[in-house]
């Protein structure tokens, strides 16, 4: 008899995104091949990861350097872009996060 995951797995598998990762329980991952971000429990696809990034490049756009809190803001979001690049230059190595079980 299949349990949840295994349906979820083979579901996944059907539909294409290969073998789903378990993430609640493992480390998230990236499909370099696919582009899709396994965490959380959810598969983020490249699209979305795209966007991401393209959303934290606009709201550092509106920026003011001479602001300091904006400043900080923007380093923020400059943050946020260089871990997508990260994500997406490293390929099939996992990612490691402290999970509190």
């Amino acid at each position: 008899m299949l349990d949840r995951q295994d349906l979820i797995n083979q579901l996944a598998n059907s539909m294409g995104a290969g073998d789903f990762a378990a993430t609640k329980y493992e480390d998230s991952r990236y499909d370099a091949s696919t582009g899709t971000l396994y965490c959380d429990g959810i598969m983020i696809a490249s699209t979305v990861i795209d966007k991401a990034e393209a959303y934290f490049k606009g709201l550092k756009t509106k920026c003011s350097y001479a602001d300091p809190s904006s400043r900080e803001m923007a380093m923020i979001y400059q943050v946020a872009i260089e871990g997508i690049k990260l994500i997406k230059a490293s390929g099939q190595e996992t990612i490691k996060e402290d999970r509190k079980e």
